[in-house]
């Protein structure tokens, strides 16, 4: 009887000890080992990036690791990767995504949670702004991505169209103030008996400010669609006001119209994420370089519009995603590869750290040496967490037709809200 217990103990602790060793070997990724890494991006991401993993300090850390980019544009990239995770097949090791998207991956599954082990993204985000990974865990605690860079909501406007309305936009109380300013702002420049300049583009610019940029916040604590009721009310009673009050452009957003209204004088204001400064510095209004400034939205609103996300895909194989990882982290929080990529594209950084950095209280010319960094990373650190459901893509899409309705005049406020409020409802039973 010894003997065989003594051959029993002696498998348990041979199977326990290869068990052990096989688990430590799989889930500890190995410097020295050659891989190659695809990330898949949108835009100029690569542009970055790939100065990042050019870097010494990069090559020195992971001098084994190759990264190749496929970077296609923003539409094409998520439809691709919509596709590949759908398939569960085609997808790459790294996966770039859009934060508007998230709630969609969210809902149809197939990425990583990369909360547990063995990539305990909990300790690795740290020092990344707590509202941008809020924006990225579900409810119940899993992170699907980190966020790389973020885009704090701002006020942008021209400062030689509010000089010239005698109106000051630096400091904007109120949306009720805001649009006493917009009249000032929306005028006949010529005297041909047609407006030629607006305070804006068009009244669906603003909805998402209130809001916290439409980043969760559809459901109430107890689960309660669009509550508390008189929130939603609000923003409906917000882009009712703009479109009366006569204000707005009325231009579809991305339209060649809407581009060139930047540049030619035709709207002094635009509500959006911190981006949206690099894209008028490079290409929307070069020339305008000096003339464009940045404040908070009207009444210190807090809200993020835009950020972009690192995630792995759950069909990559275990012995990829640990190396994927490593690239994930130090994209996102080493600060040296937050420099680059935010001086690179100006890609505003989500690690919290780079706040202190001398970067951040450099004036910027193209908004005539206004600190503007300063003021995105002063509302970055404000904005509140909220975290997405699988709900939150079907509550967006049904509300933006409620604010659209409520323009065009197609339905009264109340009307349009009960009409979100019920559909909402009967899709998500």
């Amino acid at each position: 009887m010894k003997s065989v217990i003594g051959l029993l103990l002696s498998f348990m602790l041979l199977s326990t000890s290869l068990f052990a060793g096989g688990k430590q070997e799989v889930k500890k990724y190995n410097p020295d080992s050659p891989v190659t890494i695809t990330l898949g991006g949108y835009g100029d991401l690569e542009t970055a990036y790939k100065a990042v993993v050019e870097s010494k300090d990069f090559k020195s850390k992971y001098p084994n690791m190759k990264v190749k980019f496929v970077t296609n544009d923003f539409a094409a990239h998520h439809d691709r990767l919509t596709t590949a995770i759908a398939a569960g097949k085609g997808a790459f090791e790294v996966e770039a995504i859009e934060i508007g998207y998230i709630a969609k991956f969210v809902a149809n599954g197939g990425l990583t949670d990369l909360s547990g082990s063995p990539f305990n993204a909990k300790d690795a985000v740290k020092n990344i702004v707590k509202y941008a990974v809020s924006n990225a865990t579900t409810k119940d605690g899993k992170i699907i991505a980190v966020p790389v860079d973020i885009a704090p909501a701002v006020m942008f406007y021209r400062k030689s169209l509010t000089d010239k309305a005698g109106v000051d936009l630096s400091d904007v109380k109120s949306w009720d103030e805001y649009i006493k300013a917009g009249r000032k702002l929306t005028v006949d420049k010529n005297g041909d008996g047609k407006i030629d300049q607006y305070a804006l583009t068009s009244p669906e610019s603003v909805w998402e400010i209130p809001l916290n940029g439409g980043k969760g916040g559809w459901f109430s604590s107890g689960g309660n669609v669009l509550e508390p009721k008189e929130r939603f009310i609000n923003v409906l009673n917000l882009v009712k006001k703009i479109r009366k009050a006569g204000i707005d452009a009325d231009l579809d957003a991305w339209s060649q119209s809407w581009l060139a209204s930047f540049k030619t004088g035709l709207v002094a204001t635009h509500f959006s994420g911190a981006w949206w400064g690099g894209a008028l510095r490079t290409w929307v209004a070069p020339k305008e370089k000096g003339d464009w400034r940045v404040a908070y939205p009207p009444g210190k609103a807090l809200a993020s519009i835009g950020g972009t996300y690192l995630s792995i895909p759950e069909q990559i194989s275990l012995d990829k995603k640990l190396p994927a990882w490593e690239l994930i982290k130090y994209l996102t929080t080493n600060p040296a590869a937050q420099l680059i990529t935010f001086k690179k594209i100006d890609a505003f950084p989500s690690l919290t750290t780079i706040f202190n950095d001398p970067v951040m209280d450099e004036p910027v010319a193209y908004f005539g040496n206004q600190k503007a960094r300063k003021l995105f990373a002063e509302i970055a650190l404000k904005i509140p967490e909220s975290s997405v459901s699988k709900y939150d893509v079907i509550a967006r899409d049904i509300w933006i037709t409620a604010v659209t309705n409520v323009i065009i005049g197609k339905s009264s406020v109340e009307a349009a809200y009960d009409k979100a409020k019920k559909q909402i409802e009967n899709r998500i039973q």
